[in-house]
């Protein structure tokens, strides 16, 4: 009933591509005009400070509301930045920060009063992801090994590949031990 009717082909790589292509667009403003014309740079800077972004947003702030010809107020923005970076800087959120491994948020809270509880479990965090990170690649390492062994033909090549499944099997253990041990210092 449908066949007749056309349908264009799109590749998935064109629309991964446009997609990505106007995310970048969208990510060369820090603000539009509208926003501008209305900020309150108060709960800008608040917001800013926050969700853990570099007080010297500012200036992106600056450079993108001239075009419509509205200056920030530099000293309000500050006043809201301070207050947010105090939310921002704790323990929880330095573990969560690093969890992700964000590893550019690692500097935000130099200076602030809540930085050395964020540093520290920012650092125990950040080996979460790393340790994450290494299971992964193993996970997949084994696979290949696995796949490897399936199609080989060589007895002694298969008895190597159960070697290093097995070293990679211990190693994971091992991780997943060291990993148990990391989560348990959540704050």
């Amino acid at each position: 009933m449908f066949s007749s009717i056309p349908t264009p082909t799109v590749s998935m790589g064109r629309i991964v591509l446009l997609v990505l292509a106007t995310l970048a667009l969208a990510g060369c403003e820090s603000m539009s005009a509208p926003e501008c014309k209305v900020a309150d740079w108060y709960r800008v800077g608040l917001g800013d400070g926050a969700g853990g972004e570099r007080e010297s947003r500012i200036a992106d702030y600056t450079e993108d509301c001239a075009k419509v010809g509205i200056k920030p107020d530099a000293p309000l923005y500050r006043r809201g930045w301070d207050a947010g970076i105090a939310q921002f800087c704790t323990a929880a959120n330095g573990w969560r920060e690093g969890v992700q491994g964000h590893s550019g948020k690692s500097s935000v809270c130099l200076g602030q009063a809540g930085y050395p509880a964020f540093s520290h479990y920012f650092e125990a965090g950040l080996q979460v992801y790393r340790v994450n990170e290494q299971m992964q690649l193993n996970a997949r390492e084994s696979y290949r090994l696995q796949q490897r062994l399936e199609s080989t033909k060589s007895d002694e090549e298969a008895k190597n590949l159960r070697q290093d499944l097995r070293h990679l099997d211990r190693e994971q253990l091992q991780l997943r031990n060291y990993l148990i041990q990391l989560q348990m210092l959540t704050p």
